[in-house]
């Protein structure tokens, strides 16, 4: 009976809806703060969260006044380096601070020391600190610092959801409902819904659905939800929300929101161009928050680059008659000499006039006298490699490659692609797609450097990218890759988008603009001299 009693007193509190979430009010409007982490600015100084609304304001007055960067809530001056601002975390720690003793927790999480971790964690919990105690029952979950422990992860998240903590909340639903407690699981997901938690309004509605919960019952969490949301914002969080949001052009650092005044000097995001940092520090404690939006970013930025058109071929023009080179290799010379690649119109125009004038065969470049002796090209072509030549890198792999020593190929055509030679960069790719010896398969190698040398004028690496997007059902991908391709004169391109075309992937203009692109690109290439070459010189099988 006792224990009966215990369990309905614990229900009591435990269903009851709190007033706001763990968050609290902001300190300076006094207006709920969001659940988005991303609009509210934790400071480590006064263990206050301030909205961003706040957050700007302060900023925004900073660039009036010209003063120096401070706390919006403390005025305390920001730490001006990583040394300071440990050890002011280190004195609010010894000072049994939960907020100081959670976030040092944190640190450990993410550093993997899981005991340190746990540590701390239980010490902000035992202070009543909400977050902390959510964090424990995911490692008594896991396993992480601490066995495993059921009852001990569902009392935390139980403390937590007590506590206001609408994730904890909807997790303990989700508990409830794989127990098939779906009366308990309603009610979890209404408190937190009525916090203004979006994830437990779609559970709602998908409980909804089946017939667990009732109209009323969800007409009233989404009118909760709706109330919640709106008792968040504010023209000033709007205005925030609605100027340059990213703190790149806010100038500002997006983690502790100190402006670039003064002498601090703010770096940027080392994968995209949305925020700048003060500190190592600053970019490590707010990459849980920017992770997901900067890989998102990143992804855009590198999209950018790939679906641009190049100009030219990788190959680029004839240094002599300065026209596009054909991207047919038989209708080109390489010249170790001089690493150029001459068109054969230039190229026979030299042999033409070394035999008016009975001249000794020479580069039609450089004018560098053809070597009979293979000892004297090989010093020529080691010395060229030996001068770090992309050139004469990228023969020296082919070299190696054909004699079936694929690690000194390796060893070469990397180097050539270091150094920006295309051609090796989309070698690299195949080695990698072939897994040749020495070199083991790597898909994400090998989509690298194929991006590498597409993003470098290779229509071949760009046809090959599209034909790979075109397999993963990646049409509208594959379709811009091959328009790419088609440009620069690649007529396999031209199949493609032709069948493409008829499946109705790609648009009558799309085709219409590819068509036209690609006779462009190979009349460029063509000229009275190259024509008279073609005629006269042997074609080379």
């Amino acid at each position: 009976m006792c224990r009966k009693r215990a369990a309905e007193l614990r229900d009591e509190i435990l269903f009851r809806q709190p007033e706001n979430s763990h968050l609290g009010d902001c300190p300076i409007c006094f207006l709920p703060l969001p659940l988005d982490t991303n609009k509210y600015v934790k400071y480590s100084c006064c263990s206050k969260l301030v909205c961003n609304g706040c957050t700007a304001a302060n900023i925004s007055r900073q660039f009036d006044e010209r003063s120096p960067n401070v706390c919006p809530f403390c005025r305390q001056l920001y730490a001006k380096s990583d040394e300071e601002m440990e050890r002011r975390n280190k004195k609010r720690c010894e000072a049994n601070d939960p907020f100081a003793l959670r976030e040092e927790g944190r640190t450990h999480f993410v550093d993997g020391e899981y005991e340190r971790a746990f540590e701390y964690f239980t010490k902000a919990a035992d202070l009543g600190e909400v977050v902390a105690q959510f964090n424990l029952s995911l490692m008594y979950r896991e396993g992480l610092g601490v066995e495993k422990d059921e009852k001990m992860e569902l009392y935390y998240a139980e403390e937590a959801a007590i506590g206001g903590n609408p994730t904890a909340r909807c997790r303990l639903g989700c508990h409830e409902g794989g127990n098939s407690r779906y009366d308990r699981a309603v009610k979890h997901w209404i408190i937190a819904a009525k916090l203004g938690h979006d994830d437990s309004v779609q559970r709602l509605k998908g409980m909804y659905k089946s017939g667990y919960v009732s109209k009323e019952e969800f007409a009233s969490a989404l009118r909760g939800h709706q109330a919640a949301v709106d008792a968040t914002k504010s023209p000033q969080r709007d205005w925030a929300d609605n100027i340059e949001t990213d703190a790149a052009d806010m100038l500002c650092c997006a983690s502790c929101g100190i402006a670039e005044v003064d002498d601090i000097e703010l770096k940027n995001c080392d994968a995209c161009d949305l925020v700048r940092y003060c500190s190592d520090s600053c970019q490590k404690d707010h990459r849980p928050n920017h992770e997901a939006i900067c890989k998102k970013r990143a992804a855009e930025l590198r999209d950018e680059i790939l679906f641009q058109q190049p100009e030219s071929s990788y190959l680029g023009d004839c240094p002599i008659c300065c026209l596009p080179l054909p991207l047919d290799p038989k209708e080109s010379v390489s010249y170790f000499c001089c690493s150029k690649l001459v068109c054969h119109g230039c190229m026979y125009a030299n042999r033409i006039r070394e035999y008016k004038e009975k001249l000794n065969p020479s580069c039609p470049f450089c004018r560098h006298v053809y070597t009979e002796s293979k000892e004297e090209s090989d010093r020529q072509k080691k010395k060229r490699c030996e001068a770090n030549d992309p050139f004469a890198l990228r023969e020296a792999g082919r070299r190696h490659f054909g004699d079936g020593d694929y690690e000194r190929a390796y060893e070469y055509f990397t180097k050539a692609a270091d150094l920006g030679d295309v051609a090796a960069q989309f070698i690299l790719s195949l080695m990698y797609r072939g897994g040749l010896e020495d070199v083991e398969k790597n898909e994400k190698m090998e989509l690298y450097h194929s991006e590498e040398a597409a993003i470098g004028g290779d229509p071949i690496a760009r046809c090959s990218l599209g034909c790979k997007e075109g397999e993963n059902g990646r049409y509208y991908r594959a379709v811009k890759h091959f328009i790419i391709a088609a440009k620069l004169g690649h007529d396999g391109s031209i199949q493609n988008l032709k069948e493409l075309y008829k499946c109705g992937y790609v648009s009558k203009e799309d085709f219409a603009s590819a068509l036209r692109g690609h006779q462009a690109a190979v009349n460029a290439t063509k000229s009275p001299q190259r024509e008279l070459a073609e005629k006269c010189l042997p074609r080379r099988s």
